[in-house]
C-alpha cells in the first residue's frame, strides 16, 4: 500500500439524516410506579448492577495514563450553555469530561444529545454560555481557529458514515491527507496501526468497499478514522445503534480499550443504558432541556428520584 499516488477525494456530503427513532416516547412519564411497573425497575437496575461489577475493569478516570497536571483544566467544558432554533433546544447546560473519563449522554430521543456534540465540535455555537476545549472557550472562534481545535477530536458519526466509494483504505487516509504533512509510506503505516487496533486484518480489509463489510465492521472503520489522526478527545453519535448484542460489546469494549491504553477523553451519545454504564466514567441525563442528572453509573442506579426510575425502568 505505501507506493499508493496521493489522491484527494471530494468533499462528501452531509449524510442523510437518520430514520426517526421507533423507540421515542410519546411524553413524560413522572408518575408514581404501578407495584409491577417498580419490580421491573428494580430488575433492570439490579441487571445494570451485575454488568457493572462483571468481569470488564472499570472505566474510571484512574485506569487511563495521565499526561496533565492534577490542577488541570477539564478536556471538555460546557458552561451554562442555551441553544433554541424555532424553540429552545438546550437550557443552562453545564458539564465536564476531565482527561481520560468518558462521558456518556443518555436520555430520551428529541432532547438534544447530538446536538451538544455539534456544539463540542464547534458546528454549532450556543446563544448563551461557553464550551471550552482544554480551558480555552471556542464559542467566538473564526472558522480557521474552529478548525484547528477540531484537529483534537475525532468524530464517529451514527452509521459509521464512510465513504461508499472509497475503500477502507482510503476513508483512513483522508483525514490525514486532508490535515496533515505525511507521506504515502507513512499515511499506510497509521491506517494498518489503526485498522489493527481496532482488531481488523489491515491485508484482508483495505481494498474492500464499505459496502462487503458488516454493520460492526464498518462501525470499527469508522473508529479507526476517527483517531487516525491521534486525536485528544473522541466524539461518538450512537456508537452501538442497529448493531447486535455481541458486536454491540465489541464496540463497547473498543471504547474502553481507547481509554485505557491511549488515556482518551470520550463523550458518547447512546441510547443502550447497558453499554452506556459499561462504558461510562460519568452518564448525563438529558430531559426537558436540561441535564437532570450528572454522576456515576452506580450514584444513577442508586438514584430514587421518580423520572430516572421511570427512565431505568422503561429501557
Amino acid at each position: 500500500m505505501a507506493d499508493r499516488p496521493p489522491t484527494k477525494p471530494p468533499t462528501p456530503g452531509t449524510p442523510a439524516a437518520p430514520p426517526a427513532d421507533p423507540d421515542r416516547r410519546e411524553g413524560d412519564r413522572r408518575t408514581d410506579l404501578p407495584a409491577a411497573e417498580g419490580r421491573k425497575t428494580a430488575s433492570v437496575r439490579q441487571a445494570i448492577r451485575s454488568e457493572l461489577e462483571g468481569d470488564e475493569p472499570p472505566t474510571t478516570p484512574g485506569d487511563a495514563p495521565r499526561t496533565r497536571g492534577p490542577d488541570a483544566p477539564p478536556v471538555v467544558q460546557m458552561e451554562d450553555v442555551s441553544l433554541a432554533f424555532e424553540n429552545p433546544i438546550l437550557e443552562h447546560i453545564t458539564l465536564a469530561a476531565n482527561e481520560g473519563e468518558t462521558v456518556v449522554l443518555v436520555g430520551e430521543s428529541g432532547t438534544g444529545k447530538s446536538t451538544a456534540l455539534k456544539l463540542i465540535l464547534r458546528l454549532l455555537v450556543p446563544d448563551a454560555g461557553k464550551v471550552l476545549i482544554d480551558g480555552d472557550d471556542i464559542t467566538n472562534l473564526s472558522f480557521e481557529e474552529a478548525l484547528k481545535v477540531r484537529q483534537k477530536m475525532g468524530m464517529v458519526f451514527q452509521g459509521a458514515a464512510l465513504f461508499d466509494s472509497m475503500s477502507v483504505f482510503e476513508n483512513i487516509a483522508y483525514p490525514l491527507r486532508e490535515h496533515t504533512q505525511m507521506s504515502e509510506d507513512e499515511i499506510a503505516g497509521r491506517v494498518r496501526e489503526k485498522l489493527q487496533f481496532v482488531d481488523l486484518e489491515p491485508d484482508r480489509v483495505m481494498d474492500q468497499m464499505p459496502a462487503e463489510l458488516s454493520g460492526g465492521m464498518r462501525k470499527r472503520v469508522g473508529i479507526a478514522r476517527g483517531m487516525a489522526n491521534n486525536p485528544q478527545i473522541m466524539l461518538y453519535d450512537e456508537p452501538t445503534s442497529g448493531l447486535d448484542p455481541l458486536t454491540t460489546g465489541t464496540i463497547t469494549r473498543l471504547i474502553m480499550k481507547l481509554q485505557r491504553e491511549l488515556g482518551v477523553t470520550s463523550v458518547v451519545v447512546s441510547h443502550d443504558i447497558r453499554s452506556a454504564f459499561r462504558m461510562a466514567s460519568k452518564v448525563a441525563l438529558l430531559h426537558e432541556r436540561r441535564i437532570s442528572f450528572f454522576g456515576t453509573p452506580e450514584e444513577m442506579t442508586a438514584s430514587e428520584d421518580k423520572y430516572i426510575q421511570d427512565f431505568l425502568g422503561g429501557l
